[in-house]
């Protein structure tokens, strides 16, 4: 996606593991370096593809280095390590953007043109998959750990819930056999049933339901059979925000209310209560 983008540079690859690096580099025509410092020398931004945790400790030091931002999801694997990456962002007054990769999606942002403006009473999205069972190239450890698909998909899920009905308020959830579903409260009154799962067997898919005042507005898997579009609507609205063109709401902060979201979904798991989540300013 960014080596063939055409508003960025891939200079740099840098992974822990070196050889990963080298084959990268080669494979995209970019350097491969040996440590994070000797990345953070080659290049104006830096795009994570690490898991949550090591994303929390990573991309601080880089916005600290004036360096800005393109976010794996979620942000982090806890509130204070999002919060750590938003908080380092605003001091440094980078650009940050998280590759919420559905919202990039035409039909994504046709579905929300199509409820936009009237009254929402009911909201679901359900993404159910096995990409965490074992021979998939997302079965990595983080993924494979009790509760995952909230933090896995809950990001890309609980964003389109509150893009369609408005900020969430209250999250009840509960998890059975790798199957999370959580019932959402929204500040506007409508309430949102999210289902999610990352160990199901089959073929997955991906559906969303909107009932507004209007009617019934659905969405199918809106992923395209060419994904080109999709990586030109990244990098392109990525680069735009870098040049302080367009500002981003799929913002760093952004990506700390939805971990702040995550939480509340994992506290009500574990207690089998409601969580209210604090207002927002």
């Amino acid at each position: 996606m960014l080596a063939a983008a055409d508003e960025l540079e891939l200079s740099a690859v840098w992974a822990r593991r070196r050889e990963a690096a080298d084959q990268v580099a080669r494979d995209a025509g970019a350097a491969a370096v040996a440590t994070f410092d000797e990345l953070l020398e080659r290049c104006d931004a830096v795009a994570f593809a690490v898991p949550p945790d090591v994303q929390a400790a990573l991309a601080p030091r880089a916005a600290a280095r004036g360096r800005h931002l393109l976010l794996e999801k979620p942000a982090a694997a806890t509130v204070a390590g999002a919060a750590a990456i938003a908080d380092a962002a605003e001091a440094a007054g980078v650009a940050t953007q998280l590759v919420l990769t559905y919202r990039f999606t035409e039909p994504v942002r046709a579905f929300l043109r199509s409820v936009a403006g009237t009254p929402v009473r009911h909201v679901r999205v359900a993404w159910i998959g096995g990409g965490a069972l074992a021979g998939s190239p997302f079965a990595t450890p983080w993924r494979q750990a009790p509760g995952a698909a909230l933090l896995d998909l809950g990001p890309h899920a609980f964003d389109l819930v509150e893009a369609v009905a408005g900020p969430v308020r209250e999250v009840r959830a509960a998890e059975s056999g790798g199957v999370v579903t959580a019932t959402t409260h929204h500040g506007g009154g409508a309430v949102g049933h999210v289902a999610l799962s990352v160990t199901t067997p089959g073929e997955g898919g991906f559906e969303a339901l909107a009932v507004t005042d209007d009617g019934r507005h659905t969405l199918a898997d809106p992923w395209p059979e060419r994904p080109d579009d999709v990586w030109r609507a990244i990098t392109g609205e990525f680069a735009r925000a870098v040049r302080g063109a367009a500002r981003q709401p799929l913002d760093a902060a952004h990506g700390l209310h939805l971990q702040r979201i995550l939480a509340a979904g994992q506290e009500s798991t574990r207690t089998g209560s409601p969580v209210r989540l604090p207002t927002e300013p």
